[in-house]
């Protein structure tokens, strides 16, 4: 479980103290009202990018503008530190009241049915009850535009959990017994007590058939796109092709895309298909399903989500070809890379609590650093971590595929190169050197043989 170190900038004490506003009337009349009740003192409650730890006062959160929104909250412990992190999409379509009370036993909110009379009740008396709902930062709503411009409520629909319920951590089933069938089952011959000439497993698979099976709650699992485990290549494919689709993988993209297609016509209910800026269904639907992916692990604080968005981010930078096939999708992408990995800005500045900081915080400066959290194996000392390796292959290949004068591409080449120039000034790395040398290439097959550092696990297959 880790923390990000952004959003550990807690707004200290909401409804420990608050202050009668008056509210104008129009101020209800558009907005949506999140009513919390029995709420713990101490608890971490988020929407979108603005995070609360409540005081005793604390009832909910009001003026919130209508769409998609993101809630995330953490229990309180004992000794002060949050809890594991629980998260759903909300979609507000229209001026409303969603009420939910906090379940002690399980640590989570439940649903109350809103009647119509709350509205009425809140409309006649706004002075009297909005004194005890923080209020939602209207500045703040265009910081969670930027994070969210292609996840729309169909899309998070598709891939959000059957239970819409997102976890940090994985929530696992717990079989049913009783003390009478626990003591019915025999206690293995290594296990027993006073033995002495036990073997230890002789591999891997020994060691994990010993283990107990663990399996997932359904309801609780993220229904994301499953991604190639290898590159793809069409039938009848020779060993040359093979090898050029595994370094170019514009075909295994294809696929990909393809997939996402099928499964748009197919939903049921149909999904909205309405695109914006040249993009096909396919691509708003990829390029929302990477915006899903980094909210569920920068708010969520789900590893899942952290994952899933860096092998998104992984196939797009192996492509070459893509880029001229898919111009609008790698411009949408610069700029949802923009929006992501500058995110922290200068919101640090708020006040820090002590109590959630520890060594397992995170910056988003530690994305671009090799460490324990990267999950990049590093086979050298040298070597990048994975967000530097990654960008460089991407930013290497968009000025590559310039070279053919098309003006989309080219805007496209000059948003990449601000994208590498901003974030190697804000993180203090280096993106440019993977760019690729011009190319050396096989005699007989025509495969680029100097392009690429053969010892890194990202590291195409050759076919002889």
């Amino acid at each position: 479980h880790f923390h990000f170190r952004l959003y550990q900038s807690i707004w200290p004490g909401i409804g420990a103290e608050y202050i009668v506003m008056p509210m104008a009337k129009n101020e209800t009349d558009d907005t949506c009202w999140l009513v919390l009740s029995n709420v713990p003192t101490g608890t971490v409650i988020g929407l979108d990018a603005n995070v609360w730890r409540i005081g005793r006062h604390f009832r909910g959160i009001k003026d919130i503008p209508q769409g998609l929104h993101y809630m995330f909250y953490s229990a309180v412990r004992e000794n002060a530190v949050s809890g594991v992190r629980c998260s759903q999409f909300i979609n507000l379509t229209k001026p409303c009241i969603v009420k939910k009370k906090w379940i002690s036993d399980h640590e989570e909110f439940q649903d109350e049915p809103e009647a119509d009379i709350d509205r009425e009740i809140l409309l006649s008396r706004p002075t009297e009850i909005s004194m005890f709902l923080a209020k939602y930062p209207k500045e703040r709503l265009a910081d969670w535009i930027s994070l969210s411009s292609h996840l729309t409520a169909s899309i998070a629909d598709r891939l959000q959990p059957t239970g819409r319920y997102i976890y940090s951590c994985a929530q696992f089933q717990s079989e049913k017994s009783n003390s009478q069938d626990r003591a019915s089952v025999p206690i293995p011959e290594r296990l027993l007590r006073g033995r002495v000439d036990s073997i230890a497993p002789e591999s891997l698979a020994e060691c994990e058939a010993q283990l107990p099976a663990l399996k997932t709650m359904p309801e609780t699992d993220l229904r994301l796109t499953v991604l190639p485990a290898h590159p793809l290549y069409p039938a009848g494919a020779s060993p040359t092709e093979i090898s050029l689709h595994n370094m170019d993988q514009t075909y295994t993209l294809n696929a990909l895309l393809g997939q996402i297609e099928t499964s748009i016509v197919a939903s049921q209910p149909p999904m909205d298909s309405q695109c914006s800026h040249g993009l096909s269904p396919a691509e708003a639907f990829l390029l929302g399903e990477i915006q899903f992916s980094f909210v569920v692990f920068l708010l969520g604080e789900a590893l899942e989500g952290w994952y899933h968005w860096r092998g998104i981010l992984t196939l797009l930078a192996s492509c070459e070809k893509a880029i001229s096939e898919h111009p609008h999708l790698y411009k949408a992408l610069i700029t949802c890379l923009y929006r992501e990995l500058t995110f922290t800005g200068d919101e640090t500045t708020e006040k820090k609590d002590n109590d959630d900081h520890g060594d397992d915080s995170l910056s988003m400066s530690d994305l671009f650093h090799p460490g324990s959290f990267d999950g990049w194996s590093q086979r050298r000392p040298n070597d990048p971590a994975f967000l530097p390796h990654t960008l460089s292959r991407l930013f290497s290949n968009i000025a590559q595929a310039s070279n053919n004068g098309d003006k989309a591409l080219m805007d496209l080449v000059d948003r990449a190169e601000g994208l590498r120039k901003s974030l190697e000034r804000k993180f203090g790395v280096s993106l440019s050197s993977c760019i690729r040398p011009p190319e050396v290439t096989d005699t007989e097959g025509g495969v680029p043989l100097d392009a690429y550092n053969w010892d890194d696990d990202e590291a195409p297959t050759l076919v002889l």
